[in-house]
């Protein structure tokens, strides 16, 4: 099978798994992105994220993950949700309304891996979905799907914002994209200004230290009570403003893929809809009911009762 005859069966694969996107390119060097990423760990702008500040040289080379690995796959995964909160719940980022994504994209993932492996049975891979050191981002836009906004999100120019990224890397060659897609950002500043926070302190550039989805998840509990320095909105888990008032985000379809949807909870309601009170009186045995597979449980109940009484301090 040529390259080009593979490079249209691999397309076909991925459509056909629910994927919104699919480029290759080779195994390389990623020396200008790791040191992009060290200037934005020297200025503490990872807060309490020590990860990013780790596995330097594996960002740097990829190869270090696979044994011959000559080519990457980067796909989209589409999530943009049927239907948005209603303005008066505490908010959720859309990507959290339903289960998981990190193992729900690593199986399809697989599959399309194991479907490619039919064809070539000596191929070696390594599936991911921002669960590695790699520079994802960088290898979305090198494949060609879209560009870096000055909100830091990659943007497709035909799926819009709400996408995840999948990663194979392999130890068979396959076709490279060899064109790059034009930066849309123009001198729109919206997402700058959109900001509450002023977490984009330059075009392109993110203090996650000031962004509400750094304070609402990833921040330890208590480490900035109510520190309204960061105002939260009404943002509990996440925040999606810079990527809401981008004029790319009304592009892309809404997701076809299941595990988005939200969550059942009690009383045949969703997790889109828990109010304020609920939260702060929900206990661990329920949350974990309901949200052992969802991406809140890497905030946790006590982190999310953090951001409830934030919020309605605020108020």
């Amino acid at each position: 099978m040529s390259p080009d005859e593979l490079h249209i069966k691999i397309n076909d694969l991925a459509n056909r798994l629910g994927f919104a996107g699919y480029g290759a390119v080779a195994v390389e060097k990623m020396s200008a992105e790791r040191a992009h990423l060290e200037s934005f760990v020297s200025k503490s702008y990872h807060g309490s994220m020590r990860y990013l500040a780790a596995n330097m040289d594996i960002r740097e080379d990829p190869s270090l993950l696979l044994d011959s690995a000559k080519s990457i796959m980067v796909l989209l995964v589409p999530y943009k949700p049927l239907q948005r909160q209603q303005e008066h719940y505490p908010k959720i980022s859309s990507y959290a309304y339903g289960l998981d994504y990190h193992y729900f994209i690593k199986s399809r993932l697989r599959v399309l891996a194991e479907s490619i492996k039919e064809l070539y049975p000596q191929m070696s891979y390594r599936v991911f979905t921002d669960s590695a050191p790699i520079f994802e981002r960088a290898l979305a836009v090198k494949a060609g799907l879209g560009f870096i906004g000055k909100n830091t999100f990659l943007i497709s120019k035909t799926h819009g914002l709400h996408t995840l990224i999948g990663i194979i890397i392999t130890d068979i060659p396959l076709k490279y994209n060899q064109q790059k897609v034009s930066n849309g950002c123009g001198k729109c500043t919206r997402c700058m200004e959109a900001c509450p926070n002023g977490a984009l302190t330059a075009p392109f550039v993110l203090d996650a230290r000031r962004c509400i989805s750094y304070n609402t998840i990833e921040s330890p509990v208590g480490e900035r009570l109510c520190d309204f320095s960061v105002l939260r909105e009404d943002n509990i888990f996440g925040c999606e403003i810079c990527l809401d008032v981008c004029p790319w985000s009304g592009k892309g379809e809404t997701t076809s893929w299941q595990e988005f949807l939200p969550i059942e909870t009690k009383q045949g309601r969703s997790s889109i809809e828990i109010a304020a009170r609920e939260w702060l009186q929900m206990e661990e045995e329920e949350f974990k009911i309901y949200f052992s597979k969802s991406p809140l449980s890497r905030a946790g109940l006590s982190k999310i009762k953090e951001s409830v009484t934030c919020v309605n301090l605020k108020k």
